[in-house]
């Protein structure tokens, strides 16, 4: 239970600084000197979200049920924070070839590293998966909504 409060923990307060930092002033304006900002509740929420989500992180890191602290097991352990850097590896790989490439290097990369991490080594299933998924939202974007990804 511990391990849960952490990560939601963690990820609330994340959620919680983009919202504050990225989402907030993009989608609502500051208004005029005069008055009230219509910002301000919607600060003032993720402030409080972000404060009791650290409340809620360092509590649980804190807590020792009655464990020694030689024998604790750790929160999160070597291999989640491994699966973690190859998922934000894979991510950046992607969004580079994406960039610099072409959007279809950046999802053959994505698809095909996601898959690679999870461990599938068939090669079928790694050229066919990225092969259908791309194509269908070519599919979808280009010849159905008529639009364009790029």
């Amino acid at each position: 239970m511990r391990r849960a409060n952490v990560v939601s923990g963690v990820v609330l307060a994340v959620v919680g600084l983009v919202m504050l930092y990225a989402v907030i002033p993009a989608q609502i304006e500051a208004g005029p000197a005069d008055m009230v900002s219509p910002r301000l509740v919607p600060n003032l929420t993720m402030i409080l979200v972000i404060a009791l989500s650290v409340v809620l992180v360092v509590g649980n890191l804190r807590a020792t049920d009655g464990e020694t602290s030689e024998g604790a097991v750790p929160v999160i352990s070597r291999s989640e924070v491994a699966a973690m850097l190859k998922i934000g590896a894979i991510f950046a790989v992607a969004l580079t070839l994406h960039l610099l490439l072409s959007p279809l290097a950046g999802g053959v990369a994505l698809v095909a590293g996601s898959l690679l991490a999870l461990g599938e080594r068939r090669p079928l299933v790694l050229v066919l998966m990225p092969a259908a998924l791309l194509l269908g939202l070519w599919l979808v974007f280009y010849k159905v909504l008529g639009t364009a990804i790029v």
